[in-house]
Parts: C-alpha cells; structure tokens; sequence
C-alpha cells in the first residue's frame, strides 16, 4: 500500500477509535427528576499513566545504565562516504567542511574516507564557499537537480556517487573530533548492528534560554533514552547528524524516503523492522547548533511533531503485525505516538468540561485515587532521580532545569494544533510542507570532549 493511502487508513481508524472511545465513555440516566450524565475518564488516566511510565521506566534506566568508558581506537577499516547535505548553508558551512576534513581516519595509503557536500539548491553564497573550499581541501561538491527538495532527496543523490561501504551523515552545522570516525566505526566492528548514531551535543548551549532547554533535553533525556534503548532492546533511533550506517542494508530498505519530513526516524523503523538493530555510540559526539530563536524553533518542532505521525501513519501496520519484540514494539509505539496521547487526552478531558452546560448532574468515573497518586508519584521520582544522575549529584541544578521544562512545554500548545492540522491536510490533499532548520550563529564549539 502507498504511504499516502495508508496515512488515510491509519488517520480514519484511529480518528472512529477514539471518537468511539469518547462516545461509549458517556452514559446517561434518569433517576426520577434528576438526570446523571455518568462521564468515564479513567480511559484517559490509565493512557496518561501509561506513557508517563514507561517514558520515566526508560530515560531512569539509561541514566543508571553505566555510559562506555572511552577505549583506544583502532586503525581505520573500511571506506567511509560522509555526506553533508546543505541548503542556504553560507555561516556554518565552511567550519563543517574544514573540521570532517581534520578527522584522523587514514590508513599508510593516505585518508580513508572522502567528504561530499550535497548542494540542495542554495540560493545564498554557499557555492561560492564549496568551491572556494575545494580548491584546498579534498571535498566533493554535488548539486542537486532543478526540482529537488528536502534533505531524503539529497541524500539519495549523494549515495548514487559516493564510494564507500559505509556511508557517514552529518549536517551542515556539525563539529566533530578527529577520532569521531574511527569511533563509530569501531562500534560497528565485529557486532550484527547495521548502523549506529553519536551522541549528539550542543556548541552554542549558553546562548540564551531556548537553547539551554535545547541542551537539557539531549543531555538529560535523549542521551540516557537512547542508552536505555540499547540495553533493553528497543528501537535505537538515528537522529539525522552523526550518524553512521552500512550502505548495502540502505539500499536494501530502499534508501532515504524523500516523502519523510523526519527521514531520520523514517529511516530508523525501516531498518528495525526488517531485521536490522541500531547501536548508539555514546563516546563518538557530533556537536550541532541549537535554535536560538523562538520562531524557528517552533518550525523545527512542528515538523518534528508531524513527521512522527507520518511515520506512525505509514509504518503502523508493519509495527503491530511486523517480526520485532515485545519492548521495541511498545517502544516504537510510544515514541512515535505518546505526544499525541497526551495531547488528545487533554483535549478530550476539556470537551468533558463542555458537558457541565447541559444542565445535567455529571459524575466523572476515575481510577482509584491510590493508584494515580502512587503512579504519578512514582513517575516524577524515576524523572528527579534520573536527572539528578545525569547531572552527577548535583542537585542545585534539578530546580532551573524543571522551571525551563516546565515553561518550554508551554510550546505544544502552539506545535501540536499546527502539527495535527498539517498531518491532516497532508493525508487528504497529499501537500507536504518541509522547512529547513535555520543554521548560523556566530558562537564558536566548545570543547569537543564529554
């Protein structure tokens, strides 16, 4: 079935299930005069529990899991393609292209990888740095045909003329270490994984507010659910930038999906679901730019936000029906669709409140008191003491990292409406909108170490 159909088959099934589910929670009855509308929210509650566990289950996992001590590399294997597609890249580019050209990856016959950059189109002056910059240094620029548009497509055309067995992605804003590759090569050596990610960290953190919440979620949330995903068994997720996987498998799975606004995500569930297992590769970091600005980061999120249904919408069957285990089932299940739970359950918890209009006495019919108290407690302990691992005891740091979270989640109210009606319009009308992350800020990396 094409993605689009199945997008529409998957939005209107669960679209009944849960109007069904809303409707069948409504009971009224008529005692004498006085009428009862008995209202059941514990459907809503047992959801929200659901998620909130598991997501605590896993990131306090990851954060008591041990993180990989550092060991010596190796000399360098095979052939290594790093791709770097760009698109209006003129105020990160040139740094990217001049540190993926430092790396120590070479063997007695000289370097054993190339750097291509996939011009996407640029309208800005980063052709005029690519060629400035290949005059120089050893870097291959490819340009992406009239028509061409989004990232998948330019990582397509990259692998038709790249070289290597194994193929490297980085984005136009990362900064690696020169041991970067020889590190995540080696975490594919001698294991039956098909690909493996960095950790990703960011080199503009300080810069104001937005971006410190950026870096409180990849070093107190993403890092330790990826590690978790790794000693559980569930779906370790490429995240677009650093990332580092076996050429054949790609062509095999049929390459990046040009249709995807989270290809990385996309390309992720393929691989899971035909067999493959993702390694994540803690002690390799790839550092980023964090969104300085509230508008784009809203872009960036909604996006984000979309592409995760897409996925649910068009791999959905093959998750429920397809040969993976029990946890990276749930886990992909609750990845791709927990943030719309949420959001869902509150919008239904608000259209309950519109039924004290009707003049009848509402009853509302919950879980028992005990068990939501217990659990949300529960929750919120796994949460405060996986953070307070992750920032090595120091527990002065626990109260800003909630205030920023907590003012940061005030977002969805924006993304979520904007997402959903996006996901809609594109599985009816078959429009897609993808816009690009905007990169450039004039802050120099930090440190490349953890």
């Amino acid at each position: 079935m094409r993605p689009r159909a199945t997008n529409r088959l998957v939005l209107a099934t669960l679209a009944a299930v849960w109007l069904g589910a809303v409707m069948h929670s409504l009971h009224y009855r008529d005692y004498s005069w006085l009428q009862v509308l008995f209202v059941d929210i514990a459907w809503i509650q047992a959801l929200l529990l659901a998620v909130g566990a598991l997501g605590a289950f896993m990131v306090l996992v990851g954060a008591l899991s041990p993180p990989p001590r550092r060991t010596g590399t190796q000399p360098a294997g095979p052939f290594v393609s790093v791709i770097v597609p760009a698109k209006n890249e003129e105020a990160v580019i040139e740094a990217t292209v001049r540190s993926l050209c430092a790396m120590d990856y070479h063997d007695t016959g000289g370097p054993r990888y190339e750097i291509m950059v996939v011009d996407d189109g640029s309208t800005d002056r980063t052709a005029e740095i690519l060629k400035s910059l290949s005059l120089a240094l050893p870097v291959k620029i490819v340009r992406t045909p009239p028509g061409s548009v989004g990232k998948a497509a330019a990582l397509n055309l990259g692998i038709t003329r790249a070289r290597g067995d194994l193929i490297a992605v980085c984005d136009a804003d990362a900064r690696v270490a020169p041991d970067f590759l020889l590190r995540m090569v080696a975490s594919l050596a001698g294991s039956e994984a098909a690909g493996a990610q960095s950790q990703r960290r960011l080199y503009n953190a300080g810069q104001n507010l937005l971006t410190r919440i950026q870096d409180d979620e990849y070093r107190l949330f993403y890092r330790p659910l990826q590690r978790a995903r790794q000693v559980l068994g569930g779906m370790v997720s490429f995240s677009g930038n650093g990332l580092l996987l076996r050429r054949d498998v790609l062509q095999e799975v049929g390459g990046w999906n040009d249709e995807a606004l989270t290809e990385d995500i996309d390309l992720s569930l393929r691989f899971h679901l035909a067999g493959y297992q993702i390694r994540y590769c803690e002690e390799a970091v790839v550092w980023e730019e964090a969104v300085p600005r509230l508008r784009d980061l809203i872009r960036q999120r909604i996006r984000w936000f979309e592409g995760a249904m897409r996925c649910l919408g068009d791999h959905l069957p093959a998750i429920l029906f397809g040969r993976v285990n029990f946890f990276k089932r749930l886990d992909m299940l609750s990845f791709l669709s927990g943030g719309l739970i949420v959001t869902l359950s509150l919008l239904t918890t608000y259209l309950y409140g519109v039924v004290d209009a009707t003049g009848a006495v509402v009853l509302y019919i919950q879980l028992p008191r005990k068990l939501t108290t217990w659990t949300s407690g529960l929750i919120t302990t796994g949460v405060l003491l996986a953070m307070l691992v992750e920032l090595r005891g120091r527990v002065w740091e626990i109260a800003p990292v909630l205030v920023r979270s907590g003012l940061f989640s005030l977002h969805r109210l924006v993304v979520v409406p904007l997402a959903i009606h996006r996901y809609v319009r594109s599985a009816i009308t078959g429009h897609t909108i993808w816009e690009k992350t905007t990169h450039g800020v004039p802050v120099p990396p930090r440190e490349h170490d953890l």
